[in-house]
């Protein structure tokens, strides 16, 4: 009897580690499908003679855009943007301390890109921005944010000004200041005029504009690394699991 309850709970667990796997695999797989449209997508260098609603690969320069971004931490005009508020906290198993983000945002601005060819007007939906990150403040749960800092959590009312892990109860603070808990680092990936970017999207307006899914200031190859990197791991993390499974099934 005890040996066939502990198959019965092996077999249960083994099936459960699967179906969870197959879901992991599957969303995993499918954002790293999406991720590689920009090495799927045709290169060109002009919209001329593209077909409507087509996805295309452009690479350029940024030129002037009639009403620039303003980068919220950095005051950078730009013309495309994601930033980030992260916060150190224990994170991983709640042991490890590490940052994670509580608030982040994606905007961008219609643009011209500079080809080799053409100048190529680019509208403003941009869904992914891929640039390089810099670190505009890094602020302790003690000490006072720059005042652009304070603007922005001033017009963000859903970005809470301090959370239970900058104001832990007194027993263990001293602990949490140690391993710097509570910290926030304010980031920004900003494209701005003059930048050599790649801008993958579709043709709109008959094939004289394009609407952008991702901008990123990196070559193809690095760009889809880098936008899928994360579920890269969630899908090594997924086949481990599915073996696993499988193999608790199968023993």
């Amino acid at each position: 009897m005890a040996f066939s309850a502990s198959l019965s709970v092996s077999t249960l667990f083994g099936g459960f580690l699967l179906v969870v796997s197959l879901v992991v695999l599957a969303a995993s797989a499918r954002y790293v499908w999406r991720a590689s449209a920009v090495v799927r997508a045709p290169s060109i260098d002009t919209l001329a003679g593209a077909d409507a609603n087509a996805l295309v690969r452009l690479t350029g320069t940024v030129e002037h855009a009639v009403d620039p971004l303003v980068a919220p931490f950095s005051d950078t005009d730009c013309v495309a943007l994601r930033y980030q508020v992260e916060e150190r906290r224990l994170s991983f198993l709640y042991v490890l301390p590490w940052y994670v983000t509580v608030h982040e945002a994606t905007a961008a601005v219609p643009f011209d890109l500079a080809t080799s060819a053409a100048t190529v007007p680019v509208d403003e939906a941009t869904r992914t921005v891929t640039a390089a990150t810099t670190t505009v403040a890094t602020v302790g749960p003690d000490d006072t944010p720059p005042k652009s800092i304070q603007s922005f959590e001033r017009d963000h009312d859903r970005i809470p000004r301090s959370s239970w892990w900058q104001t832990p109860p007194t027993g263990i603070r001293s602990v949490f200041r140690a391993l710097s808990i509570g910290t926030r680092r304010y980031t920004e990936q900003c494209i701005e005029p003059g930048d050599e970017v790649t801008v993958v999207g579709r043709t709109t307006n008959a094939g004289t504009t394009l609407t952008p899914l991702v901008v990123s200031d990196r070559s193809p190859r690095a760009t889809v690394f880098r936008m899928a990197r994360t579920s890269l791991g969630g899908l090594v993390i997924a086949l481990v699991g599915f073996l696993l499974g499988l193999f608790l099934l199968l023993a």
